[in-house]
C-alpha cells in the first residue's frame, strides 16, 4: 500500500515538473503568416513589421500568463494529492491500531 502511494506521488511530482516546464511558443513564421493573412483579408494597409512585433509581444505576454496559470493548476493538484496521501496513511495507521485492539480483545475473550 505504501509503495503504491509513493509511486503515485512520484508520478504526480514528475507530472508537476513536466507541466511547469512546457514551453508554449509560436514561431516567427507562424506570426508572420497570420499577420499577412489578416492584413490581406481586411484590406487595410498597415505596416506589417510593426503589426508583427505587436503580435509577437502580445503572444509572449499571453504565453507567460499561461505558464503562470499552469503552475498554479499543477501546484493545486500536487497539494490535493499530498493531502490525499496523508489521509490514506492516517487511515492505514488507524486500521493497524484497530486490528491490534481487536486481537487483544479476542485473546481476552478466549481467556475467559
Amino acid at each position: 500500500m505504501k509503495i503504491a502511494i509513493l509511486v503515485s506521488f512520484l508520478a504526480v511530482l514528475i507530472t508537476f515538473f513536466s507541466v511547469v516546464q512546457v514551453p508554449i511558443t509560436l514561431t516567427s513564421d507562424e506570426v508572420a503568416k497570420a499577420v499577412s493573412e489578416a492584413t490581406s483579408a481586411s484590406g487595410v494597409s498597415v505596416d506589417e513589421e510593426v503589426l508583427e512585433r505587436a503580435v509577437q509581444l502580445s503572444v509572449a505576454k499571453l504565453e507567460e500568463g499561461q505558464r503562470t496559470r499552469l503552475k498554479y493548476l499543477a501546484s493545486a493538484y500536487l497539494v490535493i494529492w499530498l493531502v490525499f496521501i496523508l489521509y490514506v496513511l492516517y487511515l492505514e495507521r488507524q486500521q493497524q491500531e484497530l486490528d491490534k485492539r481487536l486481537a487483544q480483545l479476542e485473546q481476552a475473550s478466549e481467556g475467559v
